[in-house]
């Protein structure tokens, strides 16, 4: 009986000293005095944001053909968005029709966009707002409130998109002020 406790505290003692060397083997550099904070790597978020229904009668104030007009809004799909986003780049293609001479966006994408599903003339479009900068106190403002500034030129434009045709027109660009 004496031989077989032997054996197994005997056996015990090789086990840790093979786990003290194994561990012993894999620490090849020194601990740090604090271990360093994990990074944390953030998704970045999408330069647009579909605002809420509730944000139709703000639009509606500044683009109805009164004040009272009644805004109706809809819910595109993903795939909606996704098309709008594909086809961005005809904004580039787009001239304002404005007074003075006509201006252009270069790269639609270089702005933060709000997409606003509503129903014009009885058809689905969506609007876009495109702005350069937003308000540094409320920098997520912008994702969740329509943004409509007046002057700042070709900071701040918008345009219409038909998901019917996938074609972007109206383009305006705010004046210099």
């Amino acid at each position: 009986m004496r031989l077989g406790k032997l054996r197994i505290i005997g056996f015990a003692l090789v086990c840790l000293t093979a786990i003290w060397l194994g561990l012993r083997h894999l620490r090849v550099a020194p601990l740090p005095a604090r271990a360093p904070q994990a990074v944390v790597k953030s998704m970045p978020k999408p330069d647009y944001a579909l605002l809420p229904e509730s944000e139709a009668l703000a639009f509606a104030k500044m683009f109805g053909e009164n004040s009272k007009t009644k805004m109706e809004s809809w819910e595109p799909t993903v795939a909606d968005i996704d098309e709008l986003e594909a086809n961005l780049p005809q904004i580039s293609a787009l001239n304002e029709n404005g007074k003075g001479p006509s201006r252009h966006i270069d790269d639609p994408h270089g702005y933060m966009r709000q997409y606003l599903a509503v129903m014009l003339d009885g058809k689905p479009r969506i609007f876009v707002n495109a702005l350069c900068m937003t308000s540094a106190d409320e920098p997520n403002r912008w994702r969740k409130h329509f943004e409509l500034v007046a002057d700042g030129g070709t900071c701040f434009w918008r345009a219409v998109y038909d998901p019917s045709t996938q074609k972007f027109s109206n383009l305006a660009i705010n004046g210099v002020g």
